[in-house]
């Protein structure tokens, strides 16, 4: 990779770092609302420790893990009512174009690639996008966890374990999830 494309592309990613994660701004006032690029860490960090505990392609899992949400850069953070108003085709439509912005800083050789991925996380044919997809709702409900544990009422944090338990299909992560939800601080 060039540093001119490297650059390029690191511009798309910094914008995570301010882009806010909407679902928490939509109740009690949290001090410090995570970023996109906060929680693309956290689902980075968990897909290091599971990927490997698994025997999965840990490349590739960091890779899914780390492109999972970079078209939140253009599109920004959708909870799950926007994309609801969006429809599927709409969405898709937002995503398609703002990854097509991205691959242009991105080499040629490299290219390939980069669709391959994210092709990957959208249809789950891989072991490691299944796992990427189920550790992002994972980490959202260990964030929810930390903002209970910092005085964010538990009324207002269920939805948050509720959507991650119904979109999990990982069953030891749905026990860590049940133990979250029922947990009071």
């Amino acid at each position: 990779m060039t540093a001119s494309g490297s650059l390029e592309f690191w511009k798309f990613a910094v914008k995570l770092k301010t882009e806010p994660r909407k679902g928490w701004t939509h109740g009690p006032e949290i001090e410090r609302i995570e970023s996109v690029a906060d929680h693309s860490f956290g689902v980075a960090i968990l897909c290091l420790l599971e990927a490997t505990a698994r025997g999965y392609d840990v490349g590739r899992a960091l890779a899914l893990a780390l492109l999972h949400d970079i078209e939140e850069s253009v599109i920004g953070d959708l909870t799950p009512q926007d994309k609801k108003k969006l429809a599927s085709g709409g969405l898709y439509s937002m995503k398609v174009r703002a990854r097509s912005k991205i691959l242009r800083t991105v080499p040629r050789e490299r290219k390939p690639e980069f669709r391959r991925l994210w092709t990957d996380l959208d249809r789950g044919k891989t072991k490691e996008a299944r796992l990427v997809k189920d550790l992002d709702k994972l980490e959202m409900a260990l964030q929810a966890s930390q903002y209970e544990s910092l005085g964010t009422p538990h009324s207002f944090l269920v939805k948050f374990y509720k959507s991650a338990m119904t979109r999990i299909s990982d069953d030891s992560m749905k026990r860590i999830i049940r133990k979250l939800g029922n947990r009071r601080n």
